[in-house]
């Protein structure tokens, strides 16, 4: 919304979004926790995503500085595409996993590792562009894993808070965060995070899947740099 929108500068984008996305995770992962009869999110996923996504948000922070504001564009773009499309064809294909999976029990040591690297790349992507991760745990949690995606939206809001918080603060060091705009996202974010947290647990996963696969399409095609070269950073 602040890059298609705003039109603010991909640099602020990323910082702002990551300080205004804090209390909406914790708040939406509080929702998927308590408001259904089983918790809707794993712990020990959700730790082994962030240990390994809290690095990668560093890494992705400092080389976002280095980037040109077209090339940002682009990759957000391009990064949206890829998940808007996946989301759309397992709503076509009526992907089971995606549909109808679970929580898996005792994973191995060898999986935990492959789950922190995967969160590692994430925190590279969150830094660089500010986006949280979410649209990138969902999918990885959802095929490499078997989480259902409504488990795994659950499990992506506890473990983006860490590569978030520290996403925020290095942008924050750099200039690159407006406080009052991430103020006001955050404060109309919570209690709609709650509500959709509330509407995740009710509605058929087709439907979410579907909805959230076409708005990501929207948003790529918005976000895609349009004219000439833009500045360089």
């Amino acid at each position: 919304m602040l890059t298609t929108w705003a039109h603010t500068d991909p640099h602020r984008v990323a910082g702002t979004s990551l300080t205004a996305i804090l209390p909406i995770a914790l708040v939406g992962a509080a929702a998927y926790y308590f408001a259904s009869g089983t918790p809707q999110l794993d712990l020990p996923i959700a730790a082994s995503l962030a240990s390994g996504s809290s690095l990668g948000a560093v890494a992705g922070a400092l080389i976002g500085r280095k980037t040109s504001e077209r090339t940002l564009r682009m990759l957000i773009a391009g990064l949206l595409l890829v998940v808007g499309v996946k989301e759309l064809y397992d709503v076509a294909a009526g992907m089971p996993t995606a549909l109808h999976g679970s929580i898996p029990a005792n994973l191995g040591l060898g999986q935990y590792l492959l789950i922190a690297l995967g969160g590692l790349v994430i925190g590279i992507l969150s830094g660089l562009v500010g986006l949280g991760g979410g649209i990138f745990i969902v999918p990885l949690l959802v095929i490499a894993f078997g989480l259902s995606n409504r488990a795994a939206q659950g499990t992506s809001l506890v473990a983006i808070l860490p590569a978030a918080a520290i996403g925020a603060v290095i942008h924050h060091a750099n200039g690159d965060v407006q406080v009052r705009t991430a103020g006001t996202i955050a404060a109309a974010g919570v209690p709609a995070a709650v509500a959709g947290a509330l509407l995740a647990l009710w509605l058929p996963q087709r439907a979410l899947l579907g909805l959230f696969g076409v708005f990501l399409l929207f948003a790529a095609v918005r976000t895609w740099p349009r004219g000439g070269a833009t500045r360089e950073a």
